[in-house]
């Protein structure tokens, strides 16, 4: 009897063990830019190219649900900014590509802005621009949290 229950023991250890050491493991899954970012933070300088000397800078801050960007599957995304009463509402279409970000008002992306995906995960988001115009450098930061 004590002999039947080591096999039996011994026999439901391998099970077990293979049971487990079979099991596919999930490969991580790439974060989506599609769905309903709530922006909180726009950084926004200029400044001269050669000196690197700041001619301009702005912060804005954006409570929850004052500024959206939703990125549909279908390749549009949906700004919707608020101000007290106003709204603005901006359609756009949008690809990416490795960490490029490009958006662009008409859907064969004729002259679309491209945003450098610095942060993407399932509950962040953070883009950059950085342009470069007539000794100018224009540098833009875009973070946000999915809704």
């Amino acid at each position: 009897m004590r002999k039947n229950l080591l096999k039996l023991s011994a026999f439901a250890f391998a099970l077990v063990a293979f049971g487990t050491s079979c099991e596919d493991e999930a490969a991580p899954v790439d974060p989506s830019i599609v769905g309903t970012w709530e922006i909180n933070k726009v950084l926004f300088t200029m400044s001269d190219s050669a000196t690197n000397t700041l001619l301009f800078g702005d912060t804005s801050i954006y409570a929850a649900g004052d500024f959206t960007l939703d990125f549909k599957s279908n390749n549009m995304v949906i700004s919707t900014q608020k101000d007290g009463s106003d709204i603005e509402v901006d359609t756009s279409y949008y690809t990416v590509t490795n960490k490029t970000l490009k958006v662009a008002e008409t859907p064969d992306m004729m002259d679309a802005n491209e945003l450098k995906i610095e942060t993407l995960s399932a509950t962040d988001v953070k883009l950059t621009v950085n342009e470069y115009e007539e000794g100018t450098k224009w540098y833009q930061e875009i973070t946000g949290k999915r809704k």
